[in-house]
């Protein structure tokens, strides 16, 4: 049987589902990770979208205008 790449992520989700539900039960080390996961992902996906749509085009665009940034 073969694992696929989506297949594993539904497992992840699934599994980050569970550990953020547990905090209906109490505060616990699985929805701390959960929750530090999904701010880490987070921030990481606001930077990346913000430095390729921001600074790029109007950083180097205007520093080499040739170079077709």
């Amino acid at each position: 049987m073969v694992l696929n790449v989506e297949i594993i992520g539904v497992w992840i989700a699934v599994f980050l589902t569970l550990c953020i539900f547990s905090f209906l039960y109490k505060d616990n080390p699985f929805y701390k990770s959960a929750e530090h996961i999904f701010v880490g992902i987070s921030a990481g996906y606001a930077f990346t979208l913000s430095f390729w749509d921001e600074i790029v085009p109007n950083l180097f665009g205007r520093l080499w205008p040739s170079s077709g940034v």
